[in-house]
Parts: C-alpha cells; sequence; structure tokens
C-alpha cells in the first residue's frame, strides 16, 4: 500500500511538471538608431503597446551601433545577451555583412509578409536576404519657411537655379556631423542631380561623373549661410530665429518639430521631384541567442509590425509606415505628410555607404566651405 501511495505521489508530481507553465522570457532590445524623442516613444508607447506579446519582460536601452557590433562578435555562437536590435539602413547593411543576424524569415512573424519593397528587401544597397524587418520608414525633404518663399522649388536644379533669391539664407547639416546624415544625403542627391552617378574607379577614386556635379555645388554654396548647422536640432535653430529660410531634412523631424513650436508654424514642406532618398529603421535579432530568445524576439515584432503599432507610430511621429498599414493613418497625419502615392513618386534609391563616406570626407575641399 505503502509502495502505492508513493508511486501514486510521484506520477502526480511528474504530471505537475508537465503542466507547468513555462517560465517567462525576458529580451533585451538594443537601440542603435532612435533619436531622444524617439527613444521616449518606444518605452513610453510601443513597449507597452507590446506587453502581452509573449510571456515576459523587454529591457530596452539605447547604445552605439559600433559597440553593439564588437559586442555580439565577441559573444560567439550561442553566448548572446542581445534579442533585438533597431538599425539604421548602413548600419544593418554593416551587420549583415558580418554575419551575425538570423533571418526572420525562418520565425514566426506573420507580419512579415506586410512590409513592403524595396525596404524589405535592401537597405544601403545591400540585399538583406531577410535579416530585416522596416518598421518605419522616412523621407528627406526640402524645408522652408512659406512666409518668406511662397512658390517653393519642387527639385534639387530648381534650388540651384533659384538660390539668390535666397542668399545667405540656405543651409543644409553640415555632411561631416556624426549625428545627423542629413547634409551627407543632400549633397548626394544634389549631385546625382547634376548627372553624378556616384560612383568610383576600380583604383576607388571618383569617376568622371563627379567633377561637373562639385562645381555645381561649390557655385551653390557661394548662397548659402555662412555657418552649417552640425546636428538637425542647431539646423531646426536656424529656421526658428530667421537665420535661414529653406533647407534640407529629414520630413519625420521637419513636421514633428513644426507640432512642438520649434519652428515656425509657417515652416512646409516639399518633396524634391528629380528623387530624395528614404531608407527604413529596422528591427533585428542577433544569431547568437538561444532559439527560445529568438522566439520571444519574433513574437515582439511580430506586434511591432501590426496595424495598430504601425498606425500609433505614425500618428506620434510622422515616421511612414514599415508595412502596408497607409489606411489605418490618422486623418491628422494624412494631413500633414504626403500620400503614400506622393512618396512613392518621389523616392529614390538611398545613396552607397561608400559615396556617401566619401562625400563626409571630400566635401568641404569640394564645395569651397
Amino acid at each position: 500500500m505503502r509502495s502505492q501511495l508513493k508511486a501514486g505521489v510521484a506520477a502526480i508530481a511528474v504530471l505537475g511538471a508537465s503542466i507547468a507553465p513555462a517560465a517567462a522570457v525576458d529580451i533585451t532590445f538594443y537601440d542603435t538608431m532612435s533619436g531622444a524623442n524617439f527613444v521616449q516613444w518606444w518605452q513610453t508607447t510601443a513597449l507597452p503597446m507590446c506587453k502581452d506579446a509573449f510571456d515576459g519582460e523587454v529591457r530596452y536601452t539605447s547604445a552605439g551601433s559600433a559597440e553593439v557590433l564588437q559586442r555580439l562578435k565577441a559573444a560567439g555562437e550561442g553566448n548572446g545577451d542581445i534579442d533585438i536590435l533597431f538599425l539604421a539602413p548602413d548600419k544593418i547593411a554593416a551587420f549583415k555583412k558580418e554575419g551575425v543576424l538570423a533571418d526572420l524569415t525562418a520565425l514566426d512573424i506573420a507580419n512579415l509578409a506586410n512590409t513592403e519593397e524595396p525596404d524589405s528587401k535592401f537597405a544601403a544597397g545591400t540585399e538583406l536576404e531577410g535579416t530585416g524587418a522596416p518598421f518605419f520608414r522616412y523621407s528627406y525633404t526640402l524645408i522652408y519657411n512659406s512666409d518668406f518663399v511662397e512658390n517653393p522649388p519642387k527639385t534639387f536644379q530648381e534650388l540651384y537655379e533659384r538660390r539668390d533669391e535666397w542668399k545667405g539664407r540656405i543651409s543644409y547639416v553640415d555632411p561631416r556631423s556624426t549625428v545627423s546624415g542629413a547634409g551627407r544625403f543632400f549633397v548626394a542627391m544634389f549631385l546625382q542631380s547634376f548627372g553624378s552617378d556616384l560612383g568610383f574607379t576600380a583604383d576607388g577614386e571618383e569617376n568622371e561623373t563627379w567633377a561637373p556635379a562639385w562645381e555645381k555645388l561649390a557655385e551653390f554654396e557661394q548662397a548659402n549661410a555662412p555657418k552649417h548647422a552640425e546636428s538637425g536640432g542647431s539646423h531646426m535653430a536656424q529656421f526658428a530665429s530667421g537665420e535661414i529660410v529653406i533647407g534640407f531634412h529629414a520630413l519625420d523631424f521637419a513636421i514633428f518639430s513644426r507640432k512642438q513650436g520649434t519652428i515656425p508654424p509657417s515652416m512646409q514642406t516639399q518633396l524634391p521631384g528629380d528623387g530624395t532618398p528614404g531608407g527604413a529603421g529596422y528591427l533585428a535579432i542577433p544569431a547568437n541567442v538561444s532559439d527560445e530568445q529568438k522566439a520571444a524576439a519574433a513574437s515582439f515584432i511580430d506586434c511591432a509590425l501590426s496595424s495598430e503599432v504601425q498606425a500609433q507610430m505614425t500618428n506620434d511621429m510622422y515616421q511612414f509606415p514599415g508595412t502596408n498599414s497607409w489606411d489605418a493613418l490618422s486623418d491628422e497625419a494624412k494631413a500633414v505628410m504626403p500620400s503614400k502615392d506622393e512618396y512613392t513618386a518621389s523616392r529614390s534609391p538611398d545613396p552607397s555607404a561608400e559615396a556617401l563616406s566619401h562625400i563626409a570626407e571630400v566635401w568641404s575641399e569640394k564645395s569651397g566651405y
């Protein structure tokens, strides 16, 4: 009898073990892309919206991409302690080249099918092969004070041709800035509009298409304000003070700054018809974390790509959705942002990371700044 009781207790113990709830899986999210306002948005809005996506917590932190890449490489296979990454296009291209990212298409992320090309396939000229999910998409744009610029230029070439109308009151961010890439993108697109293909010879030198375009930029530079801002915030301050009345910056930053009252309500945007660069902020999962961690991270990404989170992000932050959730946007967002058709028509592929880096190195000499 005693042996039967012991056996029964053992069976119950085994049964209890088999039906016990699985332990919660906490994940660590490293954000290498967001500015201060977006860091706050992740913490106050996105994370709470996705808190029930899986059984666990999200530990969120922001960090530099270079240190994060080294940390991933140093951890080695199976020893990773970072579960989700948020990366700019050139950064995910670099991480993918290093072979440190998991293939998201092999994980359970149903909403991955709702992401749209070209950003779902390519970043900074690199084929992603499933290693990144575009969470938001962005565009750069001409921005201007309509109190002084009643009929804004609609192309980079028109901006050049009419430069003397706003002589001394035009500016873009210094392309050498380490905290804003807006200036590098402006120079790249300006050069492209004047015939440069931003290509290089086999020896790594500028090909023949650069020189005539640099000459146009040097002429344009003579009409610019004496000082280029070295960050997005200081560029907006130039608009707020009236020092400049027309320039080039990220569309979302311009709209968000106007909403916050840090630039005048008369500030407007104009997507250049001869093409403006765009890109995405990418969610990715390191390859060196366990299958359990990957599954939890995949559940969070699936939530982040849902139409509810996508719409909230666009309505709050004025980034374009990373998925096909355009119909979910609020009337307010639709009123101040370009439509999907306008965004798509103006979109040009991002310049290569090589070209952008080269521009940062030689711009001052080439432009005469």
